[in-house]
């Protein structure tokens, strides 16, 4: 293999710290990282000394045996941004890199900062027209459709679209990528996935946690902005997609762009935005009690909404979303409720209790694929009641990579799969912007609703 070279811009930050550096040493540690150097970028100079302490302060929950030598890969740079070679020169006087070197540089950064980035990269490239480049960035791209539309063109005056690696991490989570293989691989699901049979879809994204150290992030961008946009419609579009003519990234990305050009505009009327409040009894604060939020900010930490999928196979199957902060539990989930078939069996014994069957796929906190079947209760007569017929990652196969582990190493190898393409983006962004523009009509009737509270009703 080349020499690589991971570089991270943003290498201080949350990302980096909490997950950048957690991967890189699975990746190390399974092999995938023999020879490879680490360069943290940044405006600010650290000493290769303080980088390193900086990145074996983010894994102290490993196991110290091999840490030093994976820290010995690490080295920082210190970049003028305003010198469009310093890049270039700065890794070029330390390390004479080789004319047809490989480059991953990983875009930790806000997009406010991508254009100066951008160019050193780009100078860079200019200068190794030999080597290899691929850029992996993270969410959120763009604000909106304008500022989307922006970003992908300077990406795309200096890169070609194999060269680009949008992020969305949940499409790393193992359970994701597994919606494929169920859907495809299995041929008593795929006959049934349509509105012949499938009376419902939902999708839930929720998390008990707060912001915590986002605050002024998601003040300014929203739920939204934030779940919505993003990892929500990534879920939907991997789930209700059509076959692909194989299993490779175009052709998987040419699926998802299909569901999401056959999106219904969205009904603003079953929309409904909400904010969390105090919870006293477990000490939990406010949304605008938290450090960073104005105490007067409106901004939604819940949403929920209908949207409807306009093709020959979904027409007419109503997909509930709904996504929270500070909700009671921690839960991702597609759960698609099938129309109902047991009239025959109606028991108004109160332990015969048939329901529609189910098809749920859990994300979190459980990975999880389970199918509710109506079985008949032993000594009861002709009494029927719901079962399950489930799978688990955990017991069928131990612990499952870690997202930012997959989709680094897919980007290492150059796999789109699991990446989010250029006109997805934009066409996500064009189905949210109804909301977005109509952000203060939807505020009128904002919902304030207690945190972490089982009780809670939308």
């Amino acid at each position: 293999m080349k020499d690589l070279y991971i570089t991270i811009f943003g290498a201080t930050g949350d990302l980096a710290r909490k997950k950048i550096y957690k991967s890189l040493y699975y990746l190390y540690l399974s092999k995938d990282l023999e020879n490879v150097r680490i360069l943290g970028i940044g405006r600010n100079l650290l000493t290769n000394q303080e980088y390193r302490l900086l990145v074996k302060n983010s894994l102290i929950n490993f196991s110290s045996d091999n840490i030093e030598l994976f820290l010995d890969k690490f080295s920082f740079l210190g970049i003028d941004y305003s010198n469009k070679k310093s890049l270039y020169d700065e890794i070029n006087n330390k390390f004479a890199i080789d004319s047809k070197a490989y480059f991953l540089f990983y875009m930790a950064i806000p997009p406010s900062a991508f254009q100066s980035s951008i160019n050193l990269i780009y100078n860079l490239k200019t200068e190794l027209p030999s080597s290899q480049i691929k850029l992996l960035i993270e969410k959120p791209f763009g604000e909106d459709l304008e500022t989307a539309k922006h970003l992908n063109e300077i990406l795309t005056e200096c890169f070609l679209e194999d060269e680009i690696y949008r992020v969305d991490h949940y499409l790393g989570k193992e359970t994701i990528q597994n919606i494929i293989a169920l859907r495809f691989g299995n041929s008593i699901f795929e006959p049934i996935l349509n509105n012949h049979y499938v009376k419902s879809i939902h999708i839930d994204l929720f998390e008990s946690i707060g912001v915590e150290d986002r605050a002024e992030y998601f003040d300014q961008n929203g739920i939204i902005k934030d779940m919505f946009q993003s990892h929500i419609l990534q879920i939907m579009t991997m789930f209700m997609m059509e076959s692909p003519v194989r299993i490779e990234a175009e052709f998987i990305r040419d699926e998802k762009y299909k569901v999401l050009k056959s999106l219904r505009p969205i009904d603003l009327n079953q929309v409904k935005i909400g904010q969390y409040t105090a919870n006293l009894e477990q000490n939990i604060k406010s949304y605008v009690e938290e450090d960073g939020t104005p105490e007067d900010s409106k901004t939604e930490t819940y949403f929920e909404g209908t949207i409807f999928v306009d093709n020959l196979r979904w027409e007419g199957v109503p997909v509930y979303i709904r996504t929270g902060k500070r909700m009671s539990e921690r839960k991702a989930e597609i759960r698609v409720q099938f129309k109902e078939s047991f009239r025959y069996f109606m028991n108004y014994d109160e332990e015969c209790n048939p329901k529609a069957n189910e098809l749920v796929i859990s994300i979190q906190p459980e990975e999880e694929i389970y199918l509710s079947i109506n079985s008949k209760i032993p000594g009861k007569g002709m009494c029927i009641q719901p079962v399950k017929l489930n799978f688990t990652y955990a017991d069928s196969f131990g612990k499952t990579i870690d997202p930012y582990t997959r989709l680094i190493k897919d980007a290492i190898e150059g796999d789109q799969k699991l990446f989010v393409r250029k006109d997805e983006i934009e066409q996500a962004w064009e189905f949210v912007m109804p909301l977005i523009e109509n952000k203060q009509k939807l505020l009128e009737k904002l919902i304030y609703y207690k945190a972490c509270d089982e009780d809670v009703v939308f």
